[in-house]
């Protein structure tokens, strides 16, 4: 009985033993097979689904280049209107903002002394033409009646010279007598010389007072005080009834606003693509909105040291006169109006922390690419670089992508 026991216990531990290793085994090799299917899950994304996306093909158009510059509006010219001759002022036609046209009245001085300086320059020389007997502005001296009495004396002389010296040749009279005749011819000759003298020297006077008499018209014309340009009044500096003295003759300063000048700062990089002639396109902050044009009409000989800038003026029209000298401008310089760009629509393009990027479609994967940025045309963005044209992006589920993400089109 004690042995049939013993062994009957022997025999069930050993089974018991065989049990409970053979379910060790299983239990090992189900762990390393799921150890196993963990592991190539793991090295082998592309096991996961694709991501749908909805793709573009990046495009090329053409646009316009420009450079981004800010600068002041400042007047065409600037003129500070004065008499040409002291006066009172008896009339002044402008006020400060007035606007006034080139050739326009502004101001009028007494014209009292002017006038009478006109009457007492014509009374003089026409005293002086009285005294040569002129009629007119054409003359001849040797009509003047004193020339003509020297010319008869001088005739009269010349007669009796030539009959002395017959006379003197044919021993009918002393030498005495031809001596006298000679001298009498002589006399004649230097009065009718001094005759002659005497009337050219009236001419001349006449043609002094002629001049008086113009300069006198020019200080009449010189009350009237025109503008020269087209502009508005600045300042005005006077008022009707005031003196001007030869001191302070100003009247007004006038500013020409149409055209107007934008003289702005080109940055180095762009200098080199700056021509007069190129379009300016100008916000104005008091008109919000709006676009206003301009053309670069100067170019500065160098560049600002301190700046590493180029200064440019451009010629601005202001035909309704809405811009104002000083007035804030913000202008893009068009350096190329058809440069070739590439585009894509700006949901594409995804900022992070720094980085401007976007998805590339590869053979049905995506490829992060590092991209710049241009100008915005819409919906569209221009890529200066890390996109070539005709290459597909990823338009959504951006945050689901990464390089090597099998995706598929909608």
């Amino acid at each position: 009985m004690g042995e049939g026991t013993t062994t009957t216990r022997m025999i069930k531990g050993t089974l018991l033993f065989a049990l409970l290793f053979t379910a060790a085994a299983c239990t090992r090799k189900a762990e390393g097979e799921a150890k196993t299917k963990a592991a190539t899950a793991t090295a082998s994304p592309t096991a996961a689904p694709p991501v749908e996306v909805s793709t573009a093909t990046a495009i090329t158009r053409a646009m316009a280049r420009s450079v981004e510059v800010v600068g002041s509006l400042a007047a065409d010219e600037e003129v500070v209107i004065s008499a040409q001759v002291p006066g009172e002022v008896a009339q002044i036609n402008i006020d400060f903002g007035s606007f006034v046209q080139a050739g326009q009245v502004i101001a009028t001085l007494d014209q009292r002394d002017a006038k009478l300086r006109i009457e007492q320059a014509e009374a003089s020389l026409k005293q002086t033409m009285a005294r040569l007997g002129m009629t007119s502005d054409k003359f001849d001296p040797n009509q003047a009646a004193d020339v003509k009495v020297a010319r008869a004396s001088l005739d009269w002389t010349k007669m009796d010279l030539e009959r002395a010296t017959k006379l003197v040749e044919n021993g009918d009279v002393a030498r005495s007598i031809y001596d006298n005749a000679l001298t009498q011819n002589q006399l004649a000759q230097a009065r009718h010389q001094a005759a002659l003298d005497a009337v050219n020297q009236q001419l001349a006077v006449i043609e002094q007072q002629k001049s008086a008499i113009n300069l006198a018209k020019k200080a009449l014309g010189d009350t009237i005080v025109r503008s020269p340009i087209t502009g508005a009044v600045k300042e005005k500096h006077t008022s009707r009834g005031a003196y001007l003295s030869q001191q302070s003759l100003r009247i007004a300063t006038l500013v020409k606003i149409n055209p107007l000048r934008l003289r702005a700062d080109i940055p180095e990089f762009a200098a080199a693509a700056v021509r007069t002639g190129q379009q300016m396109l100008l916000e104005i902050d008091a008109f919000p909105g709006r676009k206003f044009t301009g053309r670069i009409a100067r170019i500065g000989a160098s560049l600002n040291e301190q700046t590493r800038a180029l200064t440019v003026e451009a010629t601005v029209a202001n035909p309704g006169n809405l811009l104002r000298p000083g007035m804030f401008a913000k202008s893009s310089l068009i350096t190329a109006p058809n440069a070739q760009a590439t585009m894509i629509p700006s949901k594409a393009v995804v900022s992070i922390a720094g980085l401007t990027k976007v998805f590339v479609i590869e053979n049905g994967k995506a490829v992060e690419r590092i991209v710049k940025t241009g100008t915005k045309d819409g919906d569209l963005i221009e890529i200066s670089e890390g996109v070539r044209t005709g290459e597909n992006v990823a338009l959504n589920n951006l945050d689901k992508l990464q390089t090597g993400t099998t995706v598929s089109n909608k």
